[in-house]
C-alpha cells in the first residue's frame, strides 16, 4: 500500500486519478482548494470513495502556503501534482497563473525535497508545453518545448517541469492531450481557440488517472517523461471530433446553414497533434482502456435524453457559442 498525495483531486483528471489510486489500495490525501463549493463537493466524494475503501483524507488549503504544502507531504511516499490554473483563465490572469502552477510547484518540491525520505514526484503537463504544431503535428517528448505566443498556461507548464526535472527528487513527468470525459460536456468559448484544422490525440479522462497512478509506482517510470495520449483509436482532427460531438448533443455540426460557421474558429496559435510516441508510454505504464468510439458511446449514453430538447433550441446554442467566439466576423 502507497501513501500518496494527490493536489487539484477534485478536478476532472484528479477525480480519475483518486479512484484509480483507490482501486489499487492506496491511502490517500488529497489536497485541493479551499471554498464554500469545495468543501460541498469535498463531502459528496468523501461519500462516493468511501465506499471505494479507506476515505482519502482531504485538506483544504493553498498549494502556495509553506505550512499547507508540508503538512500535506508529510510521510508520503509518493505526490501526483495535478493542482494548477488552467485556461481560459490562466491566460486572463496570467500573474496568478504564474504564482500557481510556478510558485505552487516550487513550494511542493521545497516541503518534500526537506524530508529524510522524499517521496517520488509526478508532476502533470501539458501537450500545450510544445506549441503550436498544426503543420508538424507528430509530436515526441523529446521536441523542443516552445508554447505558442500569448499562451500563459504553456509557458508556466515548461517553467515548472524544470523546477521538478533540477529538485533532485524522484520524478516523472506526463504530458497530458486532450483528455476527455463523458460529465465535462459544457461547450466552452476556448473551444474556438483551436483551428478546425489540427489533429487530436485525446485521452479517456479514466485511462489519464490510471496513467498517474501507476506512475507513482512503476519503478521503470522513474526519471521519464512521457506523452499521455490514447493511440491510434483515438486519433482524429478537430472537425471530425467536433461534428460528432456536436450531433451528439443535438446542436448541428461544423458549416452549412444550420451549423456552426467555419469563421468562429482561430487559424494558428494554438497547440495538440498526434503523438508519436504514446505507444512508448502506454508500454510503461498500460492505462490504456478506452478509445475514441468507446467515449463518443458515452457521451451519447449520458446524452440521451438531452438530444430531444436540444434539437428545439439548437439555433440558440448555436448562436451564443458563436457570439463567444473571439474571431468570428460576419
Amino acid at each position: 500500500m502507497l501513501k500518496v498525495l494527490i493536489t487539484g483531486g477534485f478536478g476532472n483528471v484528479g477525480r480519475s486519478t483518486v479512484e484509480a489510486c483507490l482501486a489499487a489500495g492506496d491511502a490517500l490525501t488529497i489536497l485541493e482548494a479551499d471554498s464554500p463549493a469545495a468543501r460541498h463537493l469535498g463531502r459528496a466524494l468523501g461519500r462516493r470513495w468511501a465506499r471505494s475503501g479507506i476515505p482519502p483524507r482531504i485538506v483544504f488549503g493553498d498549494v502556495r502556503d509553506p505550512a499547507i504544502a508540508r503538512e500535506a507531504v508529510a510521510g508520503q511516499d509518493a505526490v501526483i501534482h495535478l493542482a494548477a490554473l488552467i485556461p481560459p483563465a490562466a491566460d486572463r490572469r496570467p500573474e496568478l497563473a504564474k504564482s500557481i502552477n510556478i510558485g505552487g510547484t516550487a513550494n511542493l518540491l521545497a516541503s518534500c525535497a526537506a524530508l529524510p525520505a522524499p517521496p517520488r514526484f509526478v508532476f502533470a503537463s501539458s501537450v500545450a508545453a510544445y506549441g503550436d504544431r498544426l503543420a508538424d503535428y507528430w509530436i515526441k517528448s523529446t521536441d523542443p518545448l516552445r508554447p505558442s505566443p500569448g499562451d500563459e498556461y504553456g509557458r508556466t507548464k515548461v517553467e515548472a517541469e524544470a523546477l521538478v526535472r533540477g529538485s533532485g527528487l524522484p520524478f516523472v513527468i506526463l504530458r497530458l492531450s486532450a483528455i476527455m470525459s463523458r460529465k465535462k460536456l459544457d461547450p466552452d468559448p476556448i473551444l474556438f481557440s483551436m483551428p478546425l484544422a489540427t489533429k487530436l490525440e485525446i485521452c479517456h479522462t479514466e485511462d489519464t488517472g490510471r496513467a498517474f497512478a501507476r506512475a507513482a509506482r512503476r519503478d521503470e517510470a522513474l526519471g521519464r517523461v512521457l506523452d499521455i495520449g490514447g493511440g491510434a483509436g483515438c486519433r482524429c482532427d478537430y472537425r471530425g471530433f467536433l461534428d460528432r460531438m456536436f450531433s451528439l448533443l443535438g446542436i448541428g455540426g461544423i458549416g452549412g446553414r444550420a451549423g456552426v460557421p467555419e469563421s468562429a474558429f482561430a487559424s494558428s496559435g494554438f497547440h495538440c497533434g498526434w503523438y508519436a510516441d504514446s505507444d512508448e508510454a502506454d508500454g510503461v505504464l498500460g492505462f490504456r482502456r478506452k478509445n475514441l468510439e468507446d467515449y463518443y458511446a458515452e457521451v451519447a449514453r449520458e446524452t440521451r435524453w438531452l438530444r430531444p430538447l436540444a434539437s428545439l433550441v439548437a439555433p440558440i446554442v448555436r448562436s451564443r457559442l458563436v457570439a463567444a467566439s473571439p474571431f468570428f466576423t460576419r
